[in-house]
């Protein structure tokens, strides 16, 4: 193997050659991993350094060394990825933002950047293309965990050995507080699908009115999402009035017991598919959803619901599930059971969203406080009386 040494020059006075610590050249020596034999001049004055290039040179000539691992292209990589992603059976949202986040995003930033392979994927490189981006917190938040993963998918199919986006800082988001809409409000929306717009055209047009008002009346009730209320098959209803269902993005089984006039809305409402409540059975139901979506917003607009400062509230369909969730936590449901009637994969989900209106920790976290003034209390000093002199006591 090769080893460094020193040629001392004149004025050092050391004349070992295995002296490190001197200013003078360094040299390496010795016998290559090939059988080849190497004495040349390492063009440094560090010990370290020519230890380094020892190394180097070793590593270079071994006739053993693996191939060195082929450069994997940001292109190939992002194809191969989408690919994994649809065969994963995603939904359709999903994959479309991940479709423009990688095909639209990375892609063309990296083609105008003149970067073409991952190992070009530097923490700086991957610092400048972040802050490109113009979204609000919590999109980049989510947009950064999406190429943390991208890359790790590159990690495990053996293109890169470490995941630079991990060493990159997370963007800082506040959460948005979940809002809902308290009883009065929500009695508002349903008055206000009585004096709902005339509607033209489509299948069941007359019907609007009551299909409209059928459609909150279960997503409150039954805590769905809009896009499982619009696709919601009859047969899920039992006779009853019980839902058994299975969450589109979760998959979990959940099984909701509706009002008995709920129920009876439901199942007299007419539908030009009987397979369904709301969907023709046609088509993509992502589609279904949207205009489902746009009839909502047209209701919001015309029952206008005010905020506490007088401003229009900012209302969306997923409101009445977070009503349902509200609701049930407000009278003192286990946040665990209710975890479970929203199907979510985890309770820890649930707390996320809905932990300020869990009514026993709030009254736990107020009897605390009450317990804190007390003691406070207690521990107070006697104030002396106005006008009086404070009479002093000794000991006999």
């Amino acid at each position: 193997m090769l080893s460094p040494y020193t040629r001392h020059y004149a004025p050092c006075k050391q004349v070992d050659i295995s002296y490190r610590r001197c200013k003078c050249p360094k040299w390496v020596q010795g016998n290559l991993p090939d059988g080849r034999y190497l004495r040349k001049s390492a063009k440094t004055r560090s010990w370290e350094k020519a230890e380094l290039l020892c190394r180097r040179l070793e590593d270079e000539s071994d006739p053993n060394k693996p191939e060195a691992r082929p450069r994997a292209k940001i292109v190939d990589a992002i194809q191969t990825f989408r690919a994994d992603e649809d065969s994963r059976r995603l939904t359709e949202g999903t994959l479309k933002k991940s479709r423009y986040f990688f095909e639209t995003q990375l892609k063309e930033w990296a083609k105008n950047e003149g970067i073409v392979y991952l190992d070009q994927l530097t923490p700086a490189v991957l610092t400048k293309f972040r802050s490109g981006w113009t979204n609000a917190a919590q999109t980049m938040q989510r947009k950064h965990e999406r190429l943390i993963a991208f890359l790790w998918f590159c990690v495990r199919m053996d293109w890169m050995t470490k995941n630079p986006a991990i060493l990159l800082k997370r963007v800082k988001a506040e959460p948005t507080p979940t809002d809902y809409f308290p009883k009065d409000e929500f009695k508002a929306l349903v008055d206000g699908t009585y004096a709902y717009g005339d509607w033209r055209g489509g299948h069941d047009f007359e019907h609007g009115r009551d299909r409209l008002r059928a459609l909150i009346l279960m997503m409150r009730w039954a805590g769905l999402a809009i896009k499982d209320a619009v696709t919601l098959e009859r047969t899920r209803l039992s006779d009853d009035g019980n839902l058994f269902l299975y969450r589109a993005k979760t998959g979990v089984a959940v099984y909701v017991p509706l009002p008995p006039e709920v129920h009876t809305l439901l199942r007299s409402l007419p539908n030009s598919n009987p397979h369904y409540f709301f969907w023709s059975g046609n088509g993509d139901p992502e589609t279904a959803k949207r205009g489902w979506v746009r009839s909502l917003a047209l209701l919001f607009k015309n029952v206008a619901l005010k905020s506490p400062d007088g401003t229009l509230k900012r209302c969306h369909s997923h409101m009445f599930r977070d009503t349902f969730a509200v609701e049930l936590l407000l009278a003192g449901v286990p946040i665990d059971q209710v975890s479970l009637l929203l199907g979510h994969s985890s309770v820890k989900v649930t707390e996320k969203h809905y932990a300020p209106f869990v009514k026993a920790r709030q009254a736990q976290l107020a009897q605390s406080a009450r317990m804190a003034w007390e003691q406070a209390e207690e521990r107070r000093p006697a104030m002396p009386v106005k006008g009086k002199k404070a009479v002093a006591v000794s000991a006999a």
